[in-house]
């Protein structure tokens, strides 16, 4: 975080009482917000119905107040509702996207207390020492160290400056649905960061996180929600600890990227290859079998074909941890398979693309070519789009790799695209 701008001037917490209207509760530190300043921002610091839980942002006399108004309806406050909103104050240069996070996250957490035990509605002299200290924690924490670790009785409340990710959101949202990837942690999740100080979800699935296991199978086993799951690893990309890579399978076609010269000519990645491609670290493998079974990598070619051909046991080479060191490292890169649907396959008449793929399939194995009945067949031809890889597919249907390109061998009307 830049000390310099991103540094939070004041917070305060402002109420709408049924008597004198908008006024502020306290703030941190006293009085840097004056009479006249609130007078003229009190509109909208407590804005209309319609604006409560929007982020709302005011510029005036060189700061910007940046606030997240809430509403309460409830027949036991004197007007059926109760306004409140904590709003965070800085120099009028400050980009404030960072900060929404914890503002959102905080007024969520002071939202629970009064609905539990009208904490803001019926503040007395206790209840105010404890909304001066959490008001003052956050403040100095947040300006030094970019993060706090609020603690309030009984309740822990972690809050960070979340970064200006926008290239990393747009690049995880071009990615679309990734509960098919695998998560692998880096290196600088363990160095730079201690497994204490994160939250409860990712100290709960970190055990399970190993780079072959997808994310679904990951919640499965942590008995985490899905979506809790997914929104917790997308945190973990955008700190640049954690990547995700397509889950390991003998079936899976990868291609060398022009970063594989590294290999070659670089030292330390020779050794971090040896390091995590080794079988035994009794035996370690040679970097030239290393090197010559990622180029052997080409665009037709399964990687169960290439084991076969190769045979990396031979060499003291773990093909699976092979295959994540080169992704992670970016040495080779995956190709992706689209199946669509057409109303006529227009490459290859069906009599012959039977034999052709009899015994030559992606999984090496022989398929069965007897007609499927509608009940047999497990995912239709709607899912076939193109959009979605195989992978996505398999998940979204229960299918296994198997399954699904037996049903793709057998329907004339479906082509698979390689990407």
């Amino acid at each position: 975080m830049d000390r310099r701008d991103d540094v939070i001037k004041c917070i305060f917490l402002s109420e709408f009482h049924a008597t004198v209207g908008t006024k502020i509760i306290d703030q941190s530190p006293k009085n840097y917000i004056t009479k006249e300043i609130f007078d003229k921002v009190s509109n909208y610091v407590i804005p209309k119905v319609q604006l409560a839980y929007c982020f709302i942002s005011i510029s005036l006399n060189n700061l910007k107040i940046l606030g997240f108004p809430i509403k309460i309806d409830n027949k036991t406050y004197i007007r059926n509702a109760f306004y409140f909103n904590l709003c965070f104050v800085f120099e009028n240069f400050t980009r404030t996207f960072c900060f929404e996070s914890i503002i959102k996250k905080f007024t969520e957490y002071l939202l629970s207390l009064e609905l539990s035990t009208k904490f803001l509605s019926k503040l007395d002299t206790e209840k105010s020492k404890r909304l001066e200290l959490m008001l003052n924690c956050i403040r100095s924490e947040i300006n030094e160290y970019g993060s706090c670790m609020l603690l309030d009785e009984q309740n822990v409340l972690p809050l960070c400056v979340v970064p200006y990710y926008n290239d990393k959101l747009n690049e995880i949202d071009d990615m679309g649905e990734f509960s098919h990837k695998a998560p692998v942690l880096l290196d600088c999740f363990f160095e730079n960061y201690s497994l204490e100080s994160w939250d409860l979800t990712t100290k709960k699935i970190v055990p399970y996180i190993n780079g072959f296991r997808h994310i679904n199978r990951i919640a499965y086993l942590a008995d985490v929600s899905i979506t809790i799951v997914l929104q917790c690893v997308k945190h973990l990309v955008l700190l640049d600890v954690c990547v995700l890579v397509p889950a390991f399978q003998y079936s899976n076609i990868y291609r060398p990227t022009p970063k594989l010269k590294q290999l070659a000519k670089s030292t330390d990645v020779q050794k971090r290859a040896i390091e995590k491609c080794s079988k035994s670290e009794l035996k370690k493998a040679k970097i030239r079998d290393i090197l010559l079974l990622f180029a052997s990598m080409t665009h037709g070619a399964t990687l169960g074909e290439l084991c076969v051909r190769f045979n990396p046991a031979k060499h003291n080479i773990d093909e699976r941890k092979t295959v994540l060191f080169g992704l992670v490292e970016q040495l080779i890169r995956p190709i992706f398979k689209y199946p669509v649907a057409v109303n006529k396959n227009l490459f290859v008449g069906y009599d012959d693309y039977k034999k052709q793929n009899s015994f030559n399939n992606t999984l090496g194995i022989p398929i069965s070519y007897k007609r499927q009945s509608l009940d047999n067949v497990k995912v239709t031809r709607n899912s076939f789009t193109g959009l979605k890889t195989l992978d996505e597919i398999c998940m979204k249907t229960s299918s296994s790799t198997r399954q699904l390109e037996e049903q793709l061998a057998c329907d004339k009307h479906v082509i698979v695209l390689l990407k």
